[in-house]
């Protein structure tokens, strides 16, 4: 189930459970043969300007059920993360108009993601690439060269974690 609203698209799964089983959950739910629990479905926002990796981070993704935008610009990146909330950011070091730590580092100030874990992807990783990642705090600093076999285990990883914080 896609909703859209003025802050964007939120997608939700509708599970549905036995019957009898939610009774005394809610006055209004105790009537229903069957009472619909919605699970909220993980965001992920991909910020990078080249569509070879966006479709390799898409291969990764594959056969998992996420709710993916993909931007090319960090100010678009900057602007959306600043009024909607991701479970998880994947951007490039080197967008266009704001590099991707300029975006991050506004994002951990001005927006509601402050806390959201970020994967950084560079051409090359040095260490001054490394440092400004620790500095803001970056789950994953890879170069492109690795996204096939690093990030599949980075990203089960994230949703390890992402399914621990949404279940409480």
């Amino acid at each position: 189930m896609t909703l859209q609203g003025q802050t964007g698209r939120v997608e939700l799964k509708l599970i549905l459970p036995p019957k009898g089983r939610l009774t005394n959950f809610h006055p209004l739910l105790d009537n229903l043969s069957v009472a619909p629990l919605l699970i909220r479905t993980m965001k992920i926002l991909v910020v990078h300007r080249q569509k070879e990796v966006v479709a390799q981070i898409a291969k990764t993704l594959e056969g998992k059920d996420f709710a993916i935008m993909h931007l090319e610009s960090g100010l678009d990146g900057l602007f959306t993360s600043r009024i909607e909330k991701f479970d998880l950011v994947v951007c490039g070091t080197d967008l266009p108009v704001v590099t991707g730590f300029e975006l991050v580092r506004s994002l951990r100030t001005y927006s509601v993601n402050r806390t959201t874990p970020v994967i950084f992807l560079a051409d090359t990783v040095d260490n001054k690439t490394e440092r400004l990642g620790v500095a803001l705090g970056a789950a994953a600093l890879l170069s492109h060269s690795d996204v096939n076999v690093e990030l599949p285990g980075i990203f089960s990883e994230q949703i390890i974690n992402w399914q621990g914080t949404s279940n409480n």
